[in-house]
């Protein structure tokens, strides 16, 4: 199954093809990405903090930790760099199914259900 990513962003601004960090040499931003497969129109939400290492060092630590997984660390904001990333990682999360899709996803990104249970 193909996939492809619907939509890209940052928190306020939802096109990530026109958002840029004040500072690309430090920040830390939370990208929002829905990913579904590349025929039908329904996709998931996964996200993905993206930081430099100056970027990180201005978190806020919680009990000493400044970020936990799904992390991607550049060395300096380049939309082309981070797009190229998505792009390759999201097409290497390929799978015969939807569900064995998402469990290839999970790896990289969390997921919008990660934490759902059924009633």
């Amino acid at each position: 199954m193909k996939l492809v990513i619907r939509s890209a962003g940052v928190w306020g601004h939802p096109n990530l093809r026109t958002w840029a960090p004040d500072d690309p040499d430090a920040f830390a931003e939370l990208v929002m990405l829905d990913i579904g497969p590349r025929k039908g129109a329904g996709a998931d939400s996964f996200t993905l903090r993206v930081a430099t290492p100056a970027g990180l060092d201005r978190l806020e630590a919680r009990d000493g930790i400044l970020a936990t997984r799904p992390l991607l660390v550049m060395r300096r904001y380049d939309f082309d760099d981070l797009w190229r990333w998505l792009e390759q990682t999201v097409a290497s999360c390929e799978a015969e199914t939807w569900p064995a899709c998402v469990e290839n996803l999970r790896r990289y990104f969390a997921w919008e259900y990660e934490s759902y249970r059924e009633p």
